[in-house]
């Protein structure tokens, strides 16, 4: 039996978008699949050797750039034979859905979005435009696989996408075997720890204002941010300036993430938009708690092992109550990894996409 050829092409490789790319690429090596891999490198995230690296995604808005990038896009596809594509994030959406205008290609398109720019309020002038441009996109895609059931609801409610076209897959990670059967033990320094890129969605400015106030209360309480992103050396000023720094650490980007989630006693997200966040399934695969705000792709995570920050009065109590309660909530972070996310459910999921796709054609 030959095999699936799928071309998977994603601008923004970096954070969840770039471990959904890289888990599909590992783990179906060997399959009955064959992918080829386009991503920009200008996220700063390092690029594995077998991926092809097109700059000119993220200079789209460029037309010369743009052309060059159809062209390369087509190369590839007559080269390897293409049968699928799967497009990640909006800008690659953008491209392959000009792709198949211009080259007038049969070629189905999977597009998962990771969350919408819409998602986020931007004004009623923008939010228009994002929310025509996005209903306009899903009309040249054979599926769109929205990687949480709140995302979906989002998107049917504001008729971005139909109903038909639409699939739920969760995004899942594999299992940190060091918990299994282990309480997790609270350290004598309680630490809060998020990883995530330092960037306008993910609101570091927040957390640091969270920690600013738990400090002043709880003194033993350490806040720890893995990742790096543009507003790293913002985000490190802001906390000299705050005289944080003995309560505080950004430490940018970290290979050795598992360290981090071990020495761990909750997770805090601060985030102002999703789809369903790796970085916290992490975090419920190793048992963690959790302080998450109330978005979509945050919404299922919640399930009596945590809470959604609400305010900044509440902050206190939360963080107390789920310290005195950590054995009970970080149990209930455990069931609902093994229940609803495991990166087996979302291969499983997206392979069989595939295949339906292509067999429609």
């Amino acid at each position: 039996m030959s095999k699936v050829r799928v071309l998977e092409i994603c601008e923004s490789y970096g954070g969840g978008v770039r471990t959904q790319v890289d888990f599909l690429n590992s783990l179906l090596e060997g399959t009955d699949f064959s992918l080829t891999t386009i991503v920009s490198s200008k996220r700063g995230s390092k690029v594995p050797s077998n991926y092809l690296i097109e700059d000119n995604l993220t200079k789209f808005k460029n037309p010369i750039k743009l052309f060059m990038c159809l062209r390369m896009i087509d190369r590839v596809i007559k080269r390897d034979s293409i049968q699928v594509i799967h497009a990640h994030s909006t800008i690659a959406g953008l491209v392959t859905a000009l792709y198949k205008i211009l080259y007038v290609s049969a070629i189905p398109i999977v597009f998962t979005p990771h969350a919408y720019y819409s998602e986020i309020d931007r004004g009623w002038g923008k939010n228009f435009l994002l929310k025509s441009v996005e209903r306009g996109m899903n009309l040249f895609y054979k599926r769109v696989i929205h990687v949480s059931k709140e995302e979906e609801q989002y998107a049917l409610s504001n008729k971005l996408v139909s109903k038909s076209k639409s699939i739920v897959i969760n995004n899942g990670v594999p299992s940190m075997k060091y918990v299994e059967g282990k309480e997790r033990k609270l350290h004598k320094s309680i630490n809060i720890l998020n990883v995530a890129r330092c960037d306008y969605q993910k609101n570091p400015e927040k957390f640091i204002k969270i920690a600013d106030i738990v400090t002043n209360s709880l003194p033993n309480v350490h806040f720890t941010w893995i990742g790096d992103g543009p507003d790293l050396e913002k985000c490190r000023n802001l906390v000299k300036s705050l005289n944080l720094t003995d309560q505080v650490k950004f430490e940018g980007y970290s290979e050795c993430v598992e360290k981090y989630l071990k020495n761990a006693d909750i997770f805090l997200s601060t985030s102002r938009y999703e789809g369903l966040p790796f970085s916290v399934l992490e975090a419920l695969s190793c048992g963690l708690p959790l302080l998450l705000t109330n978005i979509i792709g945050h919404n299922s995570l919640i399930d009596h092992n945590g809470f959604f920050l609400i305010s900044e009065k509440e902050i206190i109590f939360q963080i107390e109550y789920i310290l005195s309660h950590r054995k009970k909530l970080s149990e209930r972070s455990l069931t609902l990894y093994h229940k609803n996310y495991s990166v087996e459910g979302m291969i499983f999921g997206i392979e069989k996409v595939y295949r339906e796709v292509v067999l429609s054609v």
